[in-house]
């Protein structure tokens, strides 16, 4: 397949995939988000049409909370919705998004990851806010550059609807989303192959409907409630080898492939950095140069942060390895260290 080559940024990337395959997109401007939302509105205002031959419902709501809210009432009834933001916007979608995933229903919400205003207000990526939902059930997908964000914004679309868990893929807040760069546009042929019609339709036969009721959001004692909490773990150990799978079937449309850690750097690698977003491409660059020097270095891009796969990291990293350096992009103070450092250790 002869595929056109766009000069677009991050957030023109985000919005292209997540346009083509959803119904309802729900909206609040934020920086440094706020271009996914306009270009989506810009083309549902001009009829364009996503991979159905239907034209996305595109609402700006009050609030992030709003759009969450939205997008919450939207999967209950069947359609697929997506939203885009960042920073503390994310935060006031965390109550519908413990709902969301809760509940076990497939979205994306896509993040541009931006610093959560503390002693300042700063509009700059880090990933304080995409840190902040980890307790809500949502899987998160992290993205280096602007082919990675078209690349897996679609894997993450095709993977929540096999899996059921909901997923925030993030990139870095304008080093990504800003930044532009020469990329292989996916055409509708290629997002069509990675949509499973079936799981879609499934989506839907869950929908709320009054010619087949069903109950949800009941309130629950605590001897039943954490019986039922429990019941997601198959879920949650399924996703990453589904995860994997969607990547598998990606590099087979398109030939660029992913993995849930991807490992860059010398096959005996004794000193190996771990990190995400887009960090990893300028140490991916370091790592080249150092090995020309005649150094043993890698790095290690993580992919699917959550779900997090210890066996997929240990797969990753070269057998040879003697020291690893985490560099996390967030701040929590008052822990023995910040979220991925802890995990990788």
């Amino acid at each position: 397949m002869t595929r056109t080559f766009v000069t677009i940024d991050g957030n023109e990337a985000a919005a292209y995939v997540a346009h083509q395959v959803s119904e309802v997109i729900a909206i609040y401007p934020i920086t440094p988000s706020s271009p996914m939302g306009e270009l989506a509105d810009e083309w549902s205002a001009q009829g364009r049409t996503n991979i159905w031959g239907t034209v996305p419902t595109v609402t700006e709501m009050q609030s992030e909370g709003g759009a969450a809210g939205a997008v919450h009432g939207a999967l209950q009834t069947g359609a697929l919705g997506t939203t885009f933001t960042a920073s503390q916007g994310l935060l006031l979608m965390i109550p519908n998004m413990h709902k969301i995933a809760g509940e076990l229903t497939p979205t994306v919400f896509h993040v541009a990851a931006r610093t959560v205003a503390t002693h300042a207000l700063s509009i700059f990526g880090d990933h304080s806010d995409v840190m902040a939902i980890r307790p809500t059930g949502f899987a998160l997908l992290a993205s280096g550059n602007a082919q990675e964000v078209m690349d897996l914004g679609l894997i993450a679309h095709a993977a929540t609807l096999e899996s059921r868990i909901p997923f925030v893929h993030f990139f870095d807040g304008f080093r990504t989303s800003h930044e532009v760069l020469k990329i292989e546009r996916l055409e509708p042929d290629d997002i069509r192959a990675m949509i499973d019609d079936r799981l879609v339709a499934e989506h839907r036969a869950r929908a709320l409907n009054p010619e087949r009721p069903v109950l949800r959001g009941s309130a629950q004692n605590p001897d039943v409630f954490f019986q039922a909490r429990e019941a997601v773990n198959p879920y949650y150990l399924a996703c990453p080898q589904i995860v994997q799978r969607v990547m598998d079937r990606f590099a087979q449309r398109t030939g660029r492939a992913y993995h849930l850690f991807d490992y860059v750097g010398h096959p005996e690698a004794d000193s190996v950095i771990v990190l995400m977003g887009s960090g990893a491409e300028t140490a991916h660059e370091a790592v080249e140069a150092l090995i020309k020097q005649g150094r043993r270095v890698g790095v290690v891009k993580v992919r699917l942060y959550r779900p997090f796969s210890a066996a997929a990291f240990l797969d990753a990293l070269p057998p040879t390895t003697r020291r690893i350096a985490v560099l996390d992009r967030t701040k929590e103070p008052g822990t023995l260290g910040e979220p991925l450092y802890l995990d990788v250790t």
